[in-house]
């Protein structure tokens, strides 16, 4: 494990194009969450900085976290992998007696520690602001909701695990990247809406984003002693759908986790190079 950690440094810290990737995604995140905590409208009723104490946090930044995944993440694996085939450097790899296992391996190791740095930017961050807007903090209130940087956590590795399918069966980082990105914009919305509703919300990128949904910003903001929360959520105004329970889109998310990684070891197994 230490030699295919090594080898996986080597390769990704010296890429300029993950390092550009990684600061941009970085950078952009704060900026998001400093605009965010910037706003800060109160009407009867209703107080913004609700969003930013304990527990809210951690259920909106996970949510905002997860709009770089698609850009960001996913677009970062695809470079690493790809070059890999542009640059043969795969073979080279193989012909100096690594296993394709252990090539995948390290690929896996890439994404995992990646997914870690999100989620833990999205810890920090979310420690940081609820101690500063939280008047009342408790460990209970810290805790309360912190899963969400977990399921954060989860997500990313599903966005990195379908990346990583695509850019080993394409092969090209450009058509790799298009394809991507089709994907998840295109392909797979059109197709759900030729299938049962009962089914849609099973699809691979559906799981993926009702991982981390669109949080309910009436309810959150809303002072519980004027407002009835129950009656301010999207779906009893009907402008969002019921999701899957979260514990089922986490169950059926590493379902997909694991479904991509096999494909994935499966055809650089079976693929000469």
């Amino acid at each position: 494990m230490k030699r295919l950690l090594q080898i996986e440094s080597i390769k990704t810290l010296n890429n300029s194009s993950f390092k550009t990737i990684l600061g941009l995604h970085f950078f952009l995140f704060f900026m998001v969450i400093y605009v965010f905590t910037r706003i800060d409208i109160t009407a009867p009723g209703f107080n913004t900085k609700n969003m930013y104490m304990f527990p809210n946090v951690w259920e909106i930044f996970s949510w905002i976290a997860s709009w770089f995944n698609l850009l960001f993440l996913g677009i970062i694996i695809i470079i690493l992998t790809g070059n890999e085939f542009s640059f043969r450097t795969i073979r080279l790899q193989i012909m100096n007696g690594l296993s394709r296992d252990e090539f995948m391996a390290g690929k896996l190791m890439v994404i995992f520690l990646i997914a870690v740095w999100a989620a833990v930017i999205v810890f920090i961050s979310g420690i940081i602001t609820g101690m500063i807007y939280t008047k009342e903090i408790s460990l209970q209130l810290i805790l309360d909701k912190s899963y969400m940087v977990l399921i954060y956590f989860v997500q990313a590795l599903a966005y990195m695990s379908f990346a990583l399918m695509v850019a080993v069966i394409f092969r090209s980082n450009a058509l790799s990247i298009i394809m991507y990105l089709l994907y998840f914009i295109m392909i797979e919305p059109i197709t759900r809406l030729f299938f049962p509703k009962p089914i849609r919300p099973f699809f691979p990128v559906k799981i993926m984003k009702d991982l981390t949904p669109v949080p309910e910003f009436l309810s959150i903001t809303s002072n519980t002693t004027e407002i009835d929360k129950s009656s301010l959520s999207f779906e009893s105004m009907g402008i969002f759908q019921k999701g899957l329970p979260v514990h089922i889109s986490l169950l059926i998310g590493i379902f997909y986790i694991c479904l991509f990684l096999f494909i994935s070891f499966w055809i650089i197994r079976k693929k000469d190079f």
